[in-house]
């Protein structure tokens, strides 16, 4: 089994001297001028992941990216009832995360942590897929994009043919995408902004931000796909108070930025209207602004 291939890695966070500014914000709007510089405009997104139910951090999270955009992973096998009230707020779109977040990878052979592999046979993986996708539509109707967000970020390129038999548009995982192309689009994120080890915690601003600066310049360079847009991936169920208030601050910075714009996940996978899985209700979000 292999994961989605997200190419070597060629680049990493800027590095920092005493000589030179380590404030992380004031490196973020450098390398945005930097863009600006190029007569280039820096897109992002937004993704947050392990969606199940409705609630206080959900809302708080719905309101925070009023400005962004914001594509919901929900765990189809897991999700409750009460979540439709995410197909209420205009700037979201809603994601298939896998289907029950569950590891069927052998253990003990250090293989990581899978659900779709092809440990149980494709035709398992798709008919559960098939089943998670079909209570998502009966959920969130035209929210629903037919993209594919894979659980722990790991998912067997070989299920992909399946996939886009059955209407799917795209996958997103996690690093910078690879070279391959596929008959998906492919869109990854790059910046998460918890540390997981030892219990899930805010990673600090030069962490977060040196991930995001980092495939922002390699795109910029050309170390890695410069047509990807840079993701910032949030788990709203872990966040702590450092956590969230790292992301109010983005959302205002990269709005505030010429060189910088936030992407709504409609126009990233391209989901047209009138197809199979449903058309969004009104204008893709930042339409008119």
């Amino acid at each position: 089994m292999r994961p989605l291939p997200h190419g070597p890695p060629r680049y990493s966070p800027p590095m920092t001297s005493p000589a030179t500014n380590t404030d992380p914000w004031a490196k973020l709007d450098a390398e945005l001028d930097a863009w600006a510089a190029a007569g280039r405009t820096a897109d992002l997104w937004w993704r947050d992941d392990d969606a199940v139910a409705w609630g206080p951090k959900l809302e708080r999270l719905c309101e925070l990216t009023a400005t962004t955009g914001l594509l919901l992973a929900v765990i189809p096998a897991r999700a409750e009832e009460g979540l439709a009230r995410a197909s209420q707020i205009p700037h979201l779109r809603i994601a298939q995360h896998g289907y029950a977040h569950v590891n069927h990878a052998p253990k003990g052979q250090g293989l990581g942590a899978w659900e779709l592999g092809l440990h149980r046979g494709a035709a398992r993986v798709m008919a559960e897929l098939d089943e998670g996708r079909a209570r998502l539509q009966a959920i969130f109707g035209g929210r629903f994009l037919a993209v594919i967000v894979p659980p722990w970020n790991r998912i067997d390129p070989a299920l992909f043919g399946p996939m886009v038999e059955r209407g799917y548009r795209g996958v997103s995982a996690f690093g910078p995408r690879a070279s391959e192309r596929y008959d998906l689009v492919i869109a990854n994120a790059q910046c998460d902004p918890i540390k997981w080890k030892g219990g899930a915690r805010f990673a600090g601003e030069a962490k977060a931000l040196g991930d995001l600066i980092g495939h922002l310049k390699a795109r910029r360079t050309g170390a890695v796909d410069g047509d990807e847009p840079t993701g910032v991936l949030t788990h709203h169920i872990d966040l702590d108070e450092d956590g969230w208030a790292f992301c109010a601050r983005l959302a205002e910075a990269v709005t505030a930025h010429p060189a910088a714009r936030w992407r709504d996940a409609l126009d990233i996978f391209g989901h047209a209207p009138g197809e199979i899985f449903g058309h969004p209700p009104g204008e893709p979000f930042g339409a008119g602004t």
